[in-house]
């Protein structure tokens, strides 16, 4: 039939190095897409455990800055940082106690019992404080910093992140 249209016989196709040699390439292309993808899903995930760490641990030290701003501590000088408990004498709440027990970090309020305030996406490994000033005639401002390790719970690998904020108290009583 090509004969009488004078159409020339179409080649017959590929060879056989053809596709190995484009298979190959491909391959290839495909492996280094497949790495990228891999590799940008780890980091997301790593940024998500990060951010989740973050949150939880600024929201736990907001909140007891917060209450150490407004209130008077005595007596509990630890400058080497290895206090783990910190009572405080807030003018509305009365007695506030914080402490890390389990890896959360518990707070206390006029003497009753001890609530989390952390998540339980995070576990704190490191809880300390470091009081100064807190003496009765040693004419300084109290000054607590707070100095924690605080790591994810969940995900495939774990993140550790050390946090430290340092907080000068006052005796909002005595100022008013």
């Amino acid at each position: 039939m090509f004969k009488y249209l004078n159409i020339k016989k179409p080649e017959a196709g590929f060879t056989i190095v053809e596709v190995l040699v484009t298979s190959l390439i491909f391959s290839i292309i495909a492996m280094a897409v497949s790495a990228i993808f891999v590799e940008t899903l780890s980091l997301q995930r790593r940024a998500s455990a990060s951010q989740k760490i973050q949150d939880n641990a600024m929201l736990v030290l907001e909140s007891m800055s917060r209450d150490i701003r407004v209130s008077l501590i005595v007596n509990q000088e630890s400058p080497g940082c290895t206090a783990s408990t910190l009572t405080i004498n807030h003018p509305v709440k009365g007695g506030v106690v914080f402490r890390m027990s389990n890896g959360a970090i518990e707070k206390s309020q006029g003497g009753g019992t001890f609530v989390a305030i952390s998540g339980s996406d995070v576990r704190f490994s490191r809880f300390n404080f470091c009081v100064t000033g807190s003496l009765p005639n040693d004419n300084k401002t109290p000054r607590v910093a707070v100095l924690t390790t605080v790591e994810n719970v969940s995900g495939r690998e774990v993140l550790e992140v050390n946090l430290q904020t340092t907080v000068s108290s006052r005796d909002v009583i005595n100022e008013f």
